[in-house]
């Protein structure tokens, strides 16, 4: 082991986390790619969470409280935060904090107010199918959708 190449791929992980909070997954991934050894990897990652600058739960909570003001529904969070590398524990512990399926059917129900202005000069059959794609995109529960669109008049 380098104290040289340690020290490099300690500076790699800050310069990454200077622009935005990451997940370990992200950080491993970037030193793989960037030619590290992996005992250099491990040590780098161990020295940046026992400092406190990676924490994956920590992660998972900016990032769900970053992407719900977009707003998103709770499937797109969880697999946004799967790709991450977030573990799967730690997703459904920060969804359950702060996504429930009444705050989702609030939310699709708040879009699709929105969202009927702009269609209005558009036949049923097509508003809902666009409505539909719309809110699936947007990772919203198929069940609440469905019920929501059922809805419409």
């Amino acid at each position: 082991m380098n104290k040289k190449d340690l020290n490099s791929a300690k500076t790699a992980c800050f310069h990454l986390i200077k622009f935005r909070p990451r997940s370990e997954y992200e950080l491993r991934s970037r030193l793989l790619r960037k030619g590290y050894d992996k005992e250099i990897i491990d040590l780098t990652i161990a020295e940046l969470s026992r400092i406190g600058l990676i924490d994956d739960l920590a992660f998972a909570k900016l990032w769900v409280e970053s992407r719900i003001k977009k707003p998103l529904g709770i499937n797109r969070l969880y697999f946004e935060l799967k790709i991450k590398g977030v573990d799967k524990d730690i997703i459904e512990q920060v969804i359950n904090e702060y996504g429930s399926t009444q705050k989702e059917e609030e939310i699709v129900r708040d879009l699709l107010k929105q969202k009927l202005k702009r269609l209005a000069n558009l036949d049923k059959k097509k508003i809902k199918n666009r409505l539909w794609g719309f809110f699936l995109r947007k990772g919203f529960s198929k069940d609440i959708v469905f019920d929501v669109l059922n809805e419409l008049k």
